[in-house]
């Protein structure tokens, strides 16, 4: 069974130029804000006895400040130019890995490691590297070599490229540092990452393009896994710019690309019942509804393709409410949140900490879940799990699971 309750928006309309002041004092919630979930999911939700504002867009921005005062992962892209020298630490930071390794069943050989590393072009560095603006213009695979091969461990696996990095989402500004030598790839700094990625998924792009595409005050937050328009996929906490509503979904920028490889802005209508206006208000059952909304969806190492791993499955849920967190869970966790120590608790002491806490991110060397209550005398977790036997986005009952004696840090995002 499945229950549908409808979004309720409110715009302040100024004249007849069709703009509109998005309401920001997310001081109320109206409590029809609920999405489609399994029943199953929405039992921890009725569980949750208020939807009181954890933190208000304010001060989930300060929040954002700290976190990247705790952290050297999230980079400033503030900067025009680069040294020789500084463009080699960053491509040079990336190691090919040990062969044996298989490209979909193929085995990969050692002429192919020389070709891998030739591509990336770096007899061809100037002293000064001018750096040019793009944005992401298709949800894109970032890798630590400019090559369309995987690197697989057996020639079954298709789930854990040890070349890949991280995706980059739909509407992401980028820095362009260098381009390979067969000009298939180009090297591009993100707030999260830096590595290879698709030209062809990158825009050129201006100041002033950048500040409307990612810094428009009127936009909308995609708050569904994946959706699709314009044969273009959009993750979880992507932002469009906003035109207007119109009677079947709201009128947004979608960021293209034209025959000369520069930005272009295209207009398309978006649903209302897969977006919102603005960030969402952050509240404890939003994040359990954004959390079970991925149910089901593969599982992939560093959300290759149309999966999501664990850092990257929190950061795209807590990307709706406007949060920046590290891309990778050695860096969210020493950087996000108020910290409690589990690491030198027993099992059953670390579920009396965690059963008060919901939801909460618990995290292990390598991994992160989300808590999500109590069900049956069970304490529940949902999690991207990469355990080959399960490959997806899935409910697991701690006490059960290998997770519980490996949990070293419970994180809580709200205020001191």
């Amino acid at each position: 069974m499945r229950k549908i309750v409808v979004i309720f928006l409110i715009f302040i309309c100024l004249g007849c130029n069709n703009k509109f002041v998005i309401e920001d004092k997310q001081d109320k919630i109206d409590d029809s804000y609920i999405e489609i979930l399994e029943e199953d999911s929405n039992y921890f939700i009725s569980k949750l006895s208020d939807n009181e504002i954890l933190l208000n867009q304010d001060e989930i921005k300060e929040y954002n400040n700290i976190i990247e005062s705790k952290t050297d992962s999230l980079y400033n892209l503030n900067i025009n130019s680069l040294t020789k020298n500084e463009v080699l630490n960053y491509i040079n930071k990336y190691k090919l890995p040990n062969l044996p390794k298989y490209n979909n069943g193929v085995l990969i050989t050692n002429n192919d490691i020389k070709n891998i590393l030739d591509n990336r072009n770096i007899e061809n560095i100037p002293d000064i590297v001018n750096l040019k603006k793009g944005i992401i213009v298709n949800r894109t695979n970032l890798k630590s070599n400019p090559t369309d091969m995987h690197f697989f461990d057996s020639i079954t696996d298709t789930n854990f490229d040890a070349l890949q990095e991280t995706e980059l989402k739909v509407n992401t500004p980028v820095l362009i540092i260098h381009e390979s030598k067969d000009l298939k790839y180009l090297f591009v700094l993100s707030k999260t990452y830096i590595g290879w990625v698709k030209s062809d998924d990158i825009a050129f792009s201006s100041d002033d393009d950048i500040e409307y595409f990612t810094n428009n005050k009127n936009f909308v937050v995609v708050t569904e896994p994946f959706i699709e328009i314009n044969n273009t996929l959009l993750d979880m906490g992507v932002t469009l710019p906003l035109i207007k509503p119109v009677s079947d979904g709201y009128l947004v920028s979608l960021p293209t690309k034209d025959e000369n490889g520069n930005i272009k802005v295209e207009n398309v209508t978006i649903s209302k019942d897969k977006t919102h206006v603005g960030y969402l208000p952050y509240t404890k059952k939003n994040v359990l509804i954004e959390s079970f909304k991925y149910e089901g969806i593969p599982y992939s190492w560093g959300s290759m393709d149309y999966g999501v791993d664990c850092s990257g499955y929190v950061r795209n849920i807590y990307s709706t409410f406007g949060f920046v967190f590290p891309r990778n869970t050695s860096d969210q966790n020493n950087s996000v949140g108020i910290l409690l120590d589990l690491s030198d608790k027993s099992s059953s002491d670390k579920l009396n900490i965690i059963e008060k806490n919901v939801p909460s991110l618990l995290y292990m060397e390598g991994h992160v879940l989300i808590y999500i209550g109590i069900k049956d005398n069970k304490h529940y977790v949902i999690n991207a799990s990469g355990n080959k036997l399960i490959l997806k986005v899935t409910k697991e009952v701690l006490e059960d699971s290998y997770y519980l004696p490996k949990l070293e840090k419970l994180v809580l995002i709200e205020k001191n």
